[in-house]
């Protein structure tokens, strides 16, 4: 039970442990007129209720173990607004694990599609500055061709590795959309760094995954969609990012469509990092993007 002063949480009184006092010899009669703040804990966990459950596995994992058995107060903008449980916290975080397992990339076991287009949406709700990083390998058909899909595998989760290692876990999200195509949310204010960063660590390690021989003329013999035997490059990485501000976009759609016409332009390019603003300029990009994949 939360005990509250002017509709503001004060404390919380744990049932079993009043009980256990309560029932000691003359306890009743000594301590029975006494104010509740005599039984409460004086320094009780807040927890907004808006808050995401994601941000809330601290509380199960942290050193001070009290609060599962004493509970937490819910509070909307520092006012009650309920009691919540250890039991009932573990059943959510189980839950959302779950949820998120189902829809986790089974090759990088980051976030697939559906979580992704998820996140995009809280963001737009919650009107963030966010960028929204489309990356895809350059000649991974190539690569995949030559050296098998178990290669390629390899190739793909190293990207993953890569990806996660820049990103700022509090901050900016890693979602694996399919094949070799990935979406990089990113709060971070450096967030222009962390994709150059994200490209040159790529970049560097990927020759590792050829065969000397081929590490050392540079390319791969192979058809191209046409039938046709062409050269093409080592694999090296391309990032569209898409600078999101309030209000700009509606859906996640939107924000996908114009963050591939952002990788399609760093591919053609060939510049390796390209960025889109939210200026009118950029839409005008990405209309002209739209025209010409129809």
């Amino acid at each position: 039970m939360a005990v509250l002063h002017e509709g503001l949480p004060v404390g919380i009184v744990n049932r079993r442990r009043f009980l256990e006092r309560y029932s000691l010899p003359y306890y009743p009669e000594v301590y029975g007129r006494k104010s509740c703040t005599t039984f409460m804990e004086s320094n009780p966990l807040l927890i907004e209720i808006n808050q995401p459950l994601e941000e809330l596995i601290h509380v199960l994992t942290a050193e001070d173990q009290r609060y599962l058995n004493d509970g937490f107060v819910l509070v909307d903008s520092g006012k009650y607004a309920g009691i919540g449980t250890a039991e009932q916290l573990v059943r959510s975080v189980t839950e959302l694990r779950i949820e998120a397992a189902r829809h986790a990339n089974p090759l990088t076991f980051l976030p697939g599609n559906i979580p992704t287009a998820e996140h995009v949406r809280r963001l737009l709700l919650g009107g963030m500055h966010f960028c929204a990083s489309y990356c895809d390998l350059n000649h991974f058909k190539a690569f995949n061709d030559r050296f098998g899909y178990w290669q390629g595998d390899k190739m793909i989760r190293l990207l993953a590795s890569v990806i996660t290692q820049a990103c700022d876990p509090q901050r900016d999200f890693a979602g694996h959309i399919g094949g070799d195509d990935f979406m990089v949310l990113l709060q971070s204010e450096d967030w222009q760094v962390r994709c150059a960063r994200i490209i040159e660590c790529f970049n560097a390690a990927a020759p590792a995954l050829y065969d000397p021989l081929t590490r050392e003329r540079g390319y791969i013999e192979s058809e191209d969609r046409q039938g046709n035997l062409t050269r093409f490059p080592l694999t090296t990485l391309s990032i569209g990012a898409l600078q999101v501000a309030p209000a700009q976009y509606d859906s996640p759609e939107d924000v996908a469509t114009a963050a591939a016409a952002a990788k399609h332009q760093a591919k053609r390019s060939n510049a390796g990092l390209f960025v889109l603003d939210s200026s009118a300029a950029a839409r005008d990009f990405e209309r002209a993007f739209l025209r010409e994949s129809a």
